[in-house]
C-alpha cells in the first residue's frame, strides 16, 4: 500500500505530469489488483484540486483499465462520467460499443487461465452468429474451455447457481412440471428458460437472468410465483425444453380428459393419438437406453403415473405422467398386450410384439397388478435387449473357460446354470449353445420365452396355458432324434427327473435352475427327490453367476487403494486353501474407480460383467452327492481343489480393473 500513496501524493503535487504518472501508473498495475486500482483512481479523479486535463487522463485510464479487464460495467459508468463532463463523439461511440457488448462481461472470471480480451470474444460472438450456436459453444470449441470453467465464471457474475442441465438430466435429478406442458414449446424456446422440479424445489433454468421484467413476465405465464433462478447454457437449455416436450404433444386440446374411477372408457377413447404416442416413445426411449424393465407406478392420491426404468440392474426415475393421462396409458399398454382393459381387481400377464420406428423388433412381457385406490401398476420386461454373445466374450477367467470348455466338449451328461433372475444365465446358455452348434449336432430347446434367436438351432416356445410345459416339450425332444438339449428353467419335479433320464440316455441337456450357488445347487435338487446315484452319474458342472456393474472404459481412473481398503479386499476374499490372494497379486492389480462422463451417463459404470463359478465334480464330490452331503461340505471339497467362489472371482476381476469392491459385494453372499 505504500506504493500507491506515494502514488496518490505525487499526484497532488505533481497534477501536470502525466507522462510520470502514466510510468508510475503502469508500475502499479503489476503490484495491485484491477479493482482496487480502478477504485481509487475515480476517488483521486473526483478531488477539486485536480486539472481537467489530469481527470481526463485517469479517467480515461480506469475506462481503458476497465475494458482491458472485461470489466464492461466499469467502462460504462466511467465513460458516462466521461461524456459527461469532457462531451466527445468519441465517448459516446465508444459507450454504444461497450453497451451492445456487456453481456461479455460474464466471461471476465476466465481471464486469469486464458488469455480472453473484448476484441476476441467479439470476433468470438461474430462467428457463433454466423453458426447460429451459443458463444459458450464457440469457447469451448475454440479455445478448448471447459464447460464446468464457463459455468463457474457465470455462477460467479450473477451471483446465481450454474448447472449443467445434460448433466442433471441423464442422472434423473430432474422432475417436469405437468402445468408447463400448457405452454407452447415455441414460447419457452424463444425465452431460452425451462422449469424443472429438482430436490423438492422448483428451478427456472435461464440462459439471461439480467432481464428481470422478462423473467417476472415467464413467470406469470408459467404459473411460478414462487421460483428459484439457476443459469444454464443455450444449447443445454433447447435440449431438455425438446425432452420436457418429447412424451407429450404441445396441444393440450388433443389430450384426453381426466376419467371418473367408475366410468367406463371407450377404447376410441383409449386410443388417443397422444397417449399412442406417450407409450410409444417411452417403450422406444427404454430400449434405446438398454433398459431390461420399465415399471408404470400409480401414485396415490392423483398425483399420476411414474415411470422407472430399469438399466444395469438399477432402477431410476425416467418421468412422471400426469393424472389425467394415467389410466388411458394403462388401458393403452393392456390393449397392446391383449388383456382385459375392463378388469382392474385382479393381476393379468401379457405380450407384445413391438417395433421400433427404427425398425428393431422385440417381445415385451407385460404383467398388470392391483394398487391401492382403484390404482394399477404395470411390469414390462423387453426381451429383445439380450446380446447374443460367445463363450470368450462372457468375462470367463482362464481357469474356468477351459472347465467350460472340457465339460462342453463331454458327449452326454447334465450343465447346469444357476443365479437369481436377471443374473445373465440365458446369456451364458446360449454362449455355451453357439459353441456346440455345429452342422453334425441336433440341437433342441424350450424357452419361455425365446429371447435369443440363433441359426441352426431348433427352438421352441412353452404355453403352460395349452399344457405345453418345459416337462412335456422336453418329453417330445426325446421323440426327436437330438443330441444336445437345452430346457429355458427346471421349475419343477417332473421336469428335473426327466432332465436326468435325458442325460444319462446319451445326450448333452442344459438348463438353468433359481440357486445361490453352485454347491447349494446339488442340496436344491436332492430336495426335489431326484435319485442321488442317478444326479452324481449325470452330472458334468454347475456354473452359478451374477452379473456386477463394469466400470465405463472411457472415464474410469486408476488409483491407488489405501492399506484398509487392501485390508478389506483380503478379508472379503477369505482363506483359500489352493489359491490365495497375495501380496504380490495385490500389488500387480490395477485398480480404477468410477468417474462418470457422457458416454455412461455420468454413472461411472457402463454395462456389467459376469461374476462366475464352477463347479465339476470329481469323484470325491459326487461321493458327497450320493451321500446328500450339505452345501458347505460341498463347497469345503471344492475349494481344496482349486474352485473359486462368486466373490472371490469378482475380487480378482477388480484387480483386472473391471469393476470395484463394492459392485460386487453388492451381488454376492459370501
Amino acid at each position: 500500500m505504500e506504493k500507491l500513496k506515494t502514488f496518490l501524493e505525487f499526484v497532488r503535487k505533481n497534477p501536470e505530469a502525466l507522462e510520470e504518472i502514466k510510468v508510475f501508473l503502469e508500475a502499479l498495475s503489476k503490484d495491485f489488483s484491477e479493482n482496487l486500482l480502478i477504485y481509487h483512481l475515480i476517488e483521486l479523479a473526483k478531488e477539486k484540486t485536480l486539472p481537467s486535463s489530469t481527470k481526463r487522463f485517469l479517467l480515461e485510464y480506469v475506462a481503458e483499465l476497465a475494458e482491458k479487464n472485461l470489466q464492461i460495467s466499469e467502462a460504462i459508468k466511467t465513460y458516462n462520467i466521461l461524456l459527461k463532463t469532457f462531451p466527445r463523439e468519441e465517448y459516446r461511440e465508444k459507450l454504444e460499443k461497450l453497451k451492445t457488448f456487456k453481456f461479455l462481461e460474464r466471461f471476465r472470471y476466465l481471464l486469469p487461465k486464458y488469455n480472453l480480451s473484448l476484441e476476441l470474444l467479439k470476433e468470438l460472438y461474430f462467428k457463433a452468429l454466423e453458426q447460429e450456436k451459443s458463444i459458450e459453444a464457440i469457447l469451448m470449441e475454440e479455445l478448448k474451455i471447459s464447460k464446468a470453467e464457463i459455468l463457474e465464471s457465470l455462477k460467479n457474475y450473477h451471483h446465481l447457481p450454474a448447472y449443467d442441465l445434460k448433466v442433471l438430466l441423464s442422472q434423473n435429478k430432474l422432475r417436469r412440471i405437468s402445468r408447463v406442458l400448457g405452454v407452447k414449446k415455441h414460447y419457452l424456446e424463444e425465452n431460452l428458460c425451462i422449469p424443472f422440479e429438482m430436490e423438492n424445489k422448483t428451478f427456472l433454468f435461464v440462459y439471461n437472468p439480467e432481464d428481470i421484467e422478462k423473467i417476472e413476465k415467464i413467470k406469470r405465464i408459467l404459473q411460478l410465483p414462487e421460483v428459484n433462478l439457476a443459469v444454464a447454457l443455450k444449447e443445454d437449455i433447447l435440449e431438455a425444453i425438446q425432452k420436457y416436450y418429447e412424451l407429450t404433444f404441445e396441444e393440450t386440446s388433443s389430450q384426453i380428459e381426466a376419467v371418473e374411477e367408475d366410468e367406463e372408457v371407450s377404447e376410441e377413447e383409449l386410443l388417443d393419438s397422444t397417449i399412442v404416442n406417450l407409450v410409444n416413445s417411452i417403450i422406444e426411449e427404454a430400449y434405446k437406453r438398454r433398459a431390461s424393465d420399465i415399471h408404470w407406478e400409480s401414485l396415490t392420491g392423483k398425483r399420476g403415473l411414474l415411470v422407472r426404468f430399469r438399466v444395469d440392474g438399477e432402477c431410476f426415475e425416467y418421468t412422471t405422467i400426469p393424472e389425467h393421462q394415467k389410466r388411458g396409458c394403462i388401458s393403452r399398454i393392456k390393449i397392446m398386450a391383449n388383456l382385459d382393459i375392463a378388469e382392474r381387481r385382479l393381476p393379468q400377464d401379457g405380450k407384445i410384439k413391438f417395433r421400433t420406428k427404427d425398425g428393431n423388433s422385440f417381445e415385451i412381457r407385460v404383467a398388470t397388478i392391483p394398487t391401492i385406490e382403484n390404482n394399477e401398476d404395470v411390469v414390462m420386461r423387453i426381451l429383445g435387449g439380450i446380446e447374443f454373445r460367445s463363450l470368450e466374450e462372457i468375462d470367463l477367467l482362464p481357469e474356468n473357460y477351459q472347465k467350460l470348455k472340457f465339460i462342453l466338449d463331454l458327449p452326454y451328461g447334465l450343465i447346469l446354470c444357476v443365479g437369481p433372475t436377471g443374473s445373465g444365465k440365458t446369456t451364458t446358455l446360449h454362449a455355451c449353445l453357439k459353441y456346440l452348434n455345429k452342422p453334425n449336432k441336433k440341437i433342441w430347446t424350450a424357452e419361455d420365452p425365446v429371447e435369443i434367436v440363433q441359426e441352426g438351432l431348433r427352438q421352441v416356445q412353452v404355453n403352460p396355458k395349452i399344457g405345453l410345459t418345459f416337462a412335456r416339450v422336453l418329453r417330445s425332444f426325446l421323440r426327436a432324434d437330438p443330441d444336445i438339449i437345452m430346457i429355458g428353467e427346471t421349475r419343477d419335479k417332473e421336469t428335473a427327473h426327466t432332465l436326468i433320464e435325458a442325460s444319462l440316455t446319451g445326450h448333452l441337456v442344459l438348463s438353468t435352475l433359481h440357486t445361490n450357488s453352485a454347491p447349494e445347487t446339488v442340496t436344491r435338487l436332492l430336495g426335489m427327490e431326484i435319485d442321488p446315484y442317478n444326479f452324481a452319474d449325470s452330472l458334468l458342472g454347475i456354473i452359478a453367476q451374477r452379473l456386477a456393474k463394469r466400470l465405463c472404459p472411457k472415464c474410469k481412473k486408476p488409483y491407488q487403494p489405501t492399506p484398509e481398503e487392501i485390508e478389506r479386499l483380503k478379508v472379503e476374499y477369505g482363506t483359500h486353501p489352493v489359491k490365495p490372494l497375495t501380496d504380490d497379486m495385490i500389488e500387480k492389480g490395477k485398480f480404477y474407480e468410477p468417474v462418470g462422463c457422457e458416454f455412461c451417463n455420468y454413472t461411472g459404470f457402463k454395462g456389467r460383467i459376469a461374476l462366475h463359478e464352477i463347479l465339476v465334480p470329481d469323484e470325491d464330490i459326487k461321493d458327497l452327492i450320493i451321500k446328500k452331503a450339505p452345501a458347505n461340505e460341498i463347497r469345503k471339497i471344492a475349494l481344496e481343489k482349486g474352485f473359486h467362489t462368486l466373490k472371490q472371482d469378482g475380487i480378482l476381476k477388480v484387480l483386472m480393473g473391471e469393476t470395484t469392491l463394492k459392485q460386487v459385494l453388492a451381488v454376492t453372499l459370501r
